[in-house]
Order: C-alpha cells, then sequence, then structure tokens
C-alpha cells in the first residue's frame, strides 16, 4: 500500500524544453490545478491538526478563519515545495542535468487554489558529446633522459637552500645580506626610520609597493659603516598621504653584510638527505629528474591525444559555467600544487596566475574535462576510496602533514571533490595514451 500512496503524492508536471543558446535550455513547468489544489487541502488539513486558537479546541479551528491567518504563509510556503518537487520530477522524467543554479524569478511565481501552478526556468546543461575515435590515436615517441649538468645544477640548488649566512670580509656583493638602518627624506625631513633591517641585495627590493629594482647596485661594492643616498618617488598609495607621490631619498646606513656559505659536497653533506655517499645521493636525483621528465612526457602525449580529439570533435560550452569554473580551477591548482609539496607562497603565486590566465585557455582546460569525463564514463573508469586515501597519505608526506591533518584540512577547504575528480581524469589520461600507437 505504500508505494501507491507514494504514487499520488507525485505531482507530475508538464514540461516544454526548448533550446535557448550553447547548452542552455528554457523549461516551461505547469503542475495541472487538481494537483495543486491537493496539496493545499493537505497543508490546511495539516494545520488545523495542530493550530490552538483562542476560542477553539485544538483540531477545531473552521477552515475560513484558518485561511484568514495563515492562508498566505501557507502559500508562500506551499510555492517553494511546489517548485523543487515538480523540478526534480521534471529532471529524472527528462534525463535532464543542470549545471550549477536555475535561473527564476520567483516573485513572479504564484500559486492559486483550482489553478494550474506555471513557472519558467533557464538551466545551463552539460554539452552533449559523442567521440567518434579516441582509441589508436597516434602520439610521438617520447625518451626521457638527464644530462650531468642537470644533476650538477640539482646539486648546487639543494646546497643553496642549506648555506648559511656568514660575516662577509670586505664590500657587499649581488646575493649578500646586509643589515641597515634606513631614513626616508620628503623635502628636506625625515619622515620614516627604520632600524637593523635585513634585505637580500637582488632586484626583488621595494618600499611601500614601489619597485626599486636598481637600489641593490647602489648598495653594492659599499662596506659597513658606509652611507648609500637614493632617489624614488612614494607610492601614491602610501600610508602617509602628505607624502604620498612625492619624490624624496631613503638613506641606508650599512651596519653589516653577510654572505651565504654553500656547504662542502662532501658524505656529511649525503648524510643530510639519509644517503651515504655524494655517488648515492646523484643516483637519486638522477632518478627524480627522470620521473619528471617521464611525466612531463605523458602530458605532453595526453595533449598531443587531446589535441586530435578536440579538433574532430568540436562542442560549444555553457556561457555560465566558463565563468563560474575559475574558483573551482583555483582550487584544481592548489590540490595538484599540494601534492607536489609546493611551499604556501608558490601556491598563492601559481593561482594568481591561474585567476589571470586567458578565457582562450579556460576555455580549452573546459573541453578536455569534458572529454576525459565522456571517455572515463563510456570505460567505466572509477577512482576508488582506497586510492583516495593513498593520494592523501603521499600529499601528507610531501607537505610534512599526518594524513588526518591533510584530509580534515581537504574536506575543511572542499577540495575531497576536486581531488577525486583530478585523480578521475589522470586515469582517462592514461587510459587514452595506453590505447595510443606510438610513432
Amino acid at each position: 500500500m505504500a508505494p501507491a500512496t507514494e504514487e499520488k503524492k507525485k505531482l507530475e508536471p508538464k514540461a516544454e524544453i526548448a533550446e535557448v543558446g550553447p547548452c542552455k535550455l528554457k523549461v516551461r513547468v505547469e503542475v495541472d490545478a487538481a494537483k495543486v489544489h491537493e496539496r493545499i487541502e493537505d497543508k490546511f488539513r495539516e494545520l488545523a491538526q495542530t493550530a490552538e486558537l483562542p476560542g477553539f479546541r485544538k483540531g477545531h479551528a473552521p477552515r475560513p478563519i484558518l485561511e484568514r491567518k495563515f492562508g498566505k504563509a501557507i502559500l508562500e510556503d506551499l510555492k517553494f515545495e511546489l517548485l523543487n518537487s515538480s523540478f526534480e520530477e521534471v529532471k529524472e522524467t527528462h534525463a535532464l542535468d543542470p549545471l550549477g543554479e536555475p535561473e527564476i524569478d520567483v516573485e513572479k511565481v504564484d500559486v492559486k487554489d483550482q489553478a494550474p501552478f506555471a513557472y519558467e526556468v533557464t538551466i545551463e546543461v552539460k554539452p552533449k558529446i559523442e567521440i567518434k575515435n579516441y582509441v589508436g590515436l597516434k602520439v610521438k615517441k617520447s625518451e626521457a633522459a638527464v644530462a650531468d649538468t642537470e644533476i650538477d645544477e640539482e646539486l648546487q640548488h639543494l646546497r643553496e637552500e642549506r648555506a648559511e649566512l656568514v660575516p662577509a670580509d670586505g664590500a657587499a656583493a649581488e646575493g649578500d645580506q646586509v643589515i641597515c638602518d634606513f631614513e626616508l627624506r620628503v623635502d628636506g625631513a625625515v619622515k620614516q626610520q627604520i632600524e637593523n633591517n635585513a634585505l637580500f641585495l637582488n632586484e626583488g627590493i621595494s618600499f611601500h609597493g614601489t619597485a626599486l629594482p636598481d637600489f641593490h647596485k647602489a648598495i653594492v661594492g659599499k662596506k659597513a659603516g658606509e652611507t648609500v643616498e637614493y632617489p624614488l618617488t612614494v607610492a601614491e598609495d602610501h600610508p602617509d598621504t602628505a607624502i604620498a607621490g612625492k619624490k624624496g631619498t631613503i638613506t641606508a646606513k650599512i651596519k653589516s653584510v653577510k654572505r651565504r656559505r654553500l656547504p662542502e659536497l662532501d658524505p656529511a653533506f649525503a648524510k643530510t638527505f639519509d644517503m651515504d655517499s655524494v655517488d648515492e645521493l646523484k643516483d637519486e636525483l638522477r632518478k627524480q629528474i627522470l620521473r619528471g621528465k617521464e611525466r612531463e612526457a605523458r602530458s605532453a602525449q595526453a595533449a598531443e591525444i587531446l589535441d586530435q580529439i578536440l579538433k574532430e570533435n568540436d562542442f560549444p560550452l555553457p556561457e555560465g559555467l566558463v565563468v563560474a569554473s575559475t574558483k573551482e580551477a583555483q582550487d584544481r591548482a592548489r590540490t595538484q600544487l599540494l601534492m607536489r609539496g609546493a611551499k604556501e607562497e608558490e601556491i598563492e603565486e601559481a593561482i594568481k596566475k591561474h585567476t589571470d590566465a586567458s578565457r582562450e585557455a579556460m576555455v580549452r582546460n573546459l573541453k578536455e574535462r569534458f572529454v576525459l569525463e565522456h571517455v572515463a564514463q563510456k570505460e567505466k573508469i572509477f577512482v576508488t576510496e582506497d586510492e583516495v586515501d593513498a593520494r592523501i597519505q603521499a600529499m601528507a608526506g610531501q607537505s610534512g602533514r599526518h594524513p588526518h591533518e591533510m584530509r580534515a584540512w581537504l574536506e575543511e577547504q572542499e577540495l575531497i571533490a576536486p581531488l577525486r575528480r583530478s585523480m578521475r581524469e589522470e586515469a582517462a589520461r592514461e587510459f587514452l595514451i595506453s590505447k595510443a600507437v606510438v610513432e
């Protein structure tokens, strides 16, 4: 009996669906007046059983009084119930898969007894894709090799990362660290003083948002105890509006000069990486560089395959998705950088670049995603929870966190779903490569 009762509760709405743009549909929904009346009667029946009004026993308030007191609120609540229920039925009946929230002017929708309940909604849907062929596509053979010079460069990089700062003899050189006392003078008066400020002599020096790419050159060649003056124009957005945009002079009194001292390339240095010798460290670096090149080569092959697929199977994209996908693209980029063990400042810089990416690149990215999703669905490619757990453990190891901490952070940032989707796309790419013909 229960299923039959549940069947009566269905609204069975009529729907007229028209395509009004690329991947954009206008759906007109209408619920029969009898169904609307039935829902209204149900609402008042429920209310009558629970309402307590002065002068009436519970459950015995007359219908006209209930309508006068609660009628508008009931119809307003029912409006949203009818909207949700009817549209869910339409989606199921017509196999609609909207992207994002439907567009609807709720204020123009009314519920009236003994009248049909009708409304229009605009939705964006996934593009219809039917790839003619994605198996056996030709790709170029790629061979990854590691030169000795690349290993030497990586060793030098590791040494520089572990360099210590020691007092320098003589004048400051580019790349040294100097400790200075600074004064900013504008119109002959001292406007700002900073003591014991440390900075490295390179092009990245700035002052309150004003880049000073040549400032380090004025200090190079100077010794502790010497003073340097450097002209500048104060930034327009300087906190002190009285000097903003004015010309001034920075005076820097050099107090000390420090220089990076690289560790010796010896067994002791190798031990810091849990290696017994420099040769063993070189072998490990060769393997790491080779793995990176192999990943890049496979990524290039996948891009080559996707180029061919998109060339032969182009399709439009929903405009709203191109705009709304910016945030998701940021999340995906952040997840991938975390997987590589990138530092927070590197991640934020990469995210900024990702945000500033061109529309053309975004469209290309979205089309690749739809193709990979299509391939994954047709080939029944899925990612298991065990695989997700293993990936999170790897991410935790690279970032120095415990796995449960990494999972909690990903959940807090709502990055689990993007991670799972990214892994599924990786699997789809690998499938395409495995089915390609290598020339």
